[in-house]
């Protein structure tokens, strides 16, 4: 059985929950409705489940397939790898698998569970996803964006920030008409998906959809950023996912 986090968006595998502070209230993130919340609130924190909780899911996931597989998105931050290594250690059955990639991309890789592994480990090595408008100072704040890439930051310019491989860069242009000839530049798959979120810059959001879909013959998707995701990134933030075909 393979289980997951409330930050990835697939249905049909189980999750452990992660909450968030909204109105007052503690509340799941499986539970939100993502317009209403990112109309409403501009920072929130991400609150864990209790040890407790997290070791009553993998208990009971065990009793019912024998073994347990739990797959985690690792950027920009990983927020359960630390509980479940504690529970695998008391535990037998359960093993944590700490991905390479972010959550939209994880999100695809679960739904595809029909291609074969060797291409899925190509799909991988060659995803990649792009943040636009996001605060500098936020990411490092949160662990997004090391010091080791202030130098690449520019003032008054617009900073594009990319992960792939594992690895986190910074790609400063000028506009945000600069930003997106950057992104179509690194392109050279001829079939490839294009996963784009937002939290609130749902123009932009369509702004970038179309110049993809009029410069290149690919399939694009496009819906509210994972609150999970928009904690770590920012708010008013939209995030551009590439993913190959093989």
């Amino acid at each position: 059985m393979i289980i997951t986090d409330d930050s990835v968006d697939v249905e049909g595998i189980r999750k452990i929950p992660l909450y968030v502070e909204w109105r007052g209230k503690r509340v799941r993130i499986s539970k939100l409705r993502r317009n209403s919340y990112f109309f409403s609130i501009k920072n929130v924190a991400v609150e864990l489940p209790t040890f407790s909780e997290i070791k009553d899911i993998l208990v009971q996931a065990i009793k019912e397939d024998g073994k347990v597989e739990v797959v985690i998105p690792s950027w920009p931050v990983s927020f359960l790898e630390r509980p479940i290594k504690l529970v695998s250690a008391i535990v037998d059955g359960v093993h944590l698998k700490k991905t390479k990639m972010d959550n939209v991309t994880l999100s695809y890789v679960l739904k595809r569970n029909d291609v074969d592994p060797k291409k899925m480990k190509e799909i991988l090595e060659r995803s990649r996803t792009y943040l636009l408008f996001s605060d500098i100072s936020f990411l490092r704040k949160n662990g997004v964006l090391s010091e080791e890439n202030s130098k690449m930051i520019l003032t008054k310019s617009f900073n594009l920030v990319r992960y792939a491989k594992g690895r986190t860069s910074l790609k400063p242009t000028w506009s945000t008409k600069g930003a997106i000839a950057v992104m179509m530049k690194e392109i050279h798959e001829k079939h490839f998906t294009v996963d784009i979120r937002h939290s609130g810059r749902s123009r932009m959001a369509n702004a970038v959809a179309s110049s993809f879909l009029s410069n290149f013959k690919c399939k694009v998707s496009m819906g509210w950023m994972n609150p999970i995701a928009a904690s770590q990134y920012g708010h008013n933030t939209v995030s551009v996912t590439v993913i190959p075909e093989v």
